[in-house]
């Protein structure tokens, strides 16, 4: 079931909600960033970054969380998105690129569904996959316009390469709080 985990309040361990993400090459974090600003991002949002599997909620251990996303992330190889094909999923609020899913990406997907989906609850339905960056969520119309002028001066390359996975959480509410980095795994496999 669906959920809106904009008001989730903090759980026993200071967070609202979880999300696991490959957060994006180092060579895009600032003009993501200063897209974030022009734009007016103010709704707590995690800095550039693919999502691997979407937010989740009331989990009954913290460690127990890390040390089964750790175990995934030793059985995975870093991977590539191509940038080709990519499609710009855009709304009167938001601006999302939309990748073409690749089985590497799939296998990681469907390897965290397999062993985090079942410690907590899915805040939406994460199947069937659709790998996205968000570039700005719920900012004003205008800043839709600066958001989507700004990606298209982006150089991405002919692929994006992602050697990592980061457990996320947000700290309170999603207009007021904060998303942290909890840990960042490595992919080893």
């Amino acid at each position: 079931m669906a959920i809106n985990s904009t008001n989730l309040e903090n759980d026993q361990f200071g967070y609202a909600c979880y999300t696991i993400v490959a957060p994006a090459p180092e060579s895009l974090e600032a003009p993501l960033l200063d897209i974030e600003h022009a734009a007016g991002q103010e709704r707590a949002k995690i800095p550039g970054h693919v999502t691997v599997k979407g937010t989740f909620y009331d989990i009954d251990s913290l460690d127990g969380l890390l040390e089964t996303i750790r175990n995934v992330a030793n059985r995975h190889q870093p991977f590539g998105l191509a940038t080709a094909g990519m499609d710009i999923w855009e709304s009167e609020h938001s601006v999302i690129l939309g990748f073409k899913v690749n089985p590497e990406i799939q296998a990681l997907h469907d390897d965290l569904m397999a062993e985090v989906g079942p410690l907590g609850k899915s805040a939406y339905p994460d199947d069937p996959y659709r790998s996205h960056m968000s570039i700005v969520n719920e900012v004003k119309p205008e800043g839709v316009e600066i958001a989507k002028a700004r990606v298209a001066e982006l150089d991405l390359g002919g692929q994006l390469d992602f050697t990592a996975i980061d457990l996320m959480a947000r700290d309170g509410v999603a207009w007021g709080g904060e998303w942290k980095r909890l840990e960042r795994f490595e992919l080893d496999g």
